[in-house]
């Protein structure tokens, strides 16, 4: 396991706590800091704000909840009211908003979403829970080291589709690499990916995925499409494995638009791109496990 990350992780981390303290009046103690997140989160997420319920959900008893509520209700950040059950109701105020916008603001500039930027770039629709979850995180390492932005292999996808094959073998799963093309149905209309014929100067006609466990097929390599197709086209997809005549995968994007994986034609080139791609294998794989290990 590498460390190297943890001291700007940890910093950063210190840096949004002192934010709050220094900025959220009632919030210099750990059932007041406690409380703001845990306040703030239940208001986005519309859930019932009383006593009884923040308290459930925090580490501390409801008698020191109550006291920080008032406390917070003080400084304009809370009212307090009787509910219907005899319980204690709470509402934030605008001041409360305001602070968590701004809170929002000062988190945003030191962290990403991994699952809000994950969702904008890959689409998984899988019924192995198990395996997508490895493919999730391969696909985030990989992201993380660069691999799959289109001025570095995003493009490349007998690269890609290598790197995945390399990594999922070092993790312990059956992994073989499948050559062939991907139609995108849109409203009757086709765009295909790797088909005869297509291929720009410098590439190869064909494209390349890979199949682990012959239960899951990982696409990380779909830069072409966001090139050729649509700017802001999936980087990567993740879908189960099931046969339908030459078709071995299949996805419905939001939209409607049906990806379709077919394995009917293989570039007569395809292994010699692959072996093109070899002698860096092993550098990258190294470059993973030292991060990851």
């Amino acid at each position: 396991m590498s460390l190297q990350r943890v001291p700007p992780i940890l910093q950063s981390v210190a840096q949004v706590r002192n934010w709050v303290v220094e900025n959220v009046p009632g919030t210099d103690s750990m059932p007041g800091y406690d409380l703001f997140l845990k306040l703030g989160n239940d208001f986005v997420s519309h859930q019932v704000l009383t006593l009884s319920h923040l308290a459930r959900g925090l580490p501390h008893p409801p008698a020191v909840i109550a006291e920080q509520l008032q406390r917070f209700e003080q400084h304009g950040l809370v009212t307090l009211a009787a509910d219907a059950d005899n319980g204690l109701a709470v509402r934030a105020t605008e001041r409360f908003l305001g602070l968590l916008d701004r809170y929002g603001r000062v988190f945003d500039a030191m962290f990403i979403v991994r699952g809000e930027l994950r969702g904008q770039q890959l689409l998984v629709q899988s019924d192995n829970t198990q395996l997508a979850d490895f493919g999730r995180i391969l696909y985030d390492r990989m992201y993380d080291l660069g691999w799959l932005y289109l001025h570095n292999y995003g493009s490349a996808c007998f690269l890609v589709a290598s790197l995945v094959h390399r990594l999922a073998g070092l993790h312990g799963h059956r992994a073989r690499i499948v050559s062939g093309q991907v139609e995108i149905l849109n409203q009757g209309n086709a765009f295909m990916l790797g088909a005869p014929g297509y291929a720009k100067p410098g590439q190869i006609d064909g494209h390349a995925v890979c199949v682990i466990d012959d239960a899951l097929m990982l696409d990380f390599g779909l830069g072409n499409v966001r090139k050729s197709y649509r700017r802001d086209f999936y980087w990567g997809a993740i879908a189960d494995v099931r046969r339908d005549g030459a078709a071995f995968a299949r996805v419905v994007l939001p939209d409607g638009v049906v990806m379709t994986w077919k394995d009917d034609w293989q570039s007569p080139g395809s292994e010699a791109e692959l072996a093109r791609y070899a002698p860096h294998l092993d550098g990258l794989a190294a470059d993973y496990l030292a991060r990851f290990r």
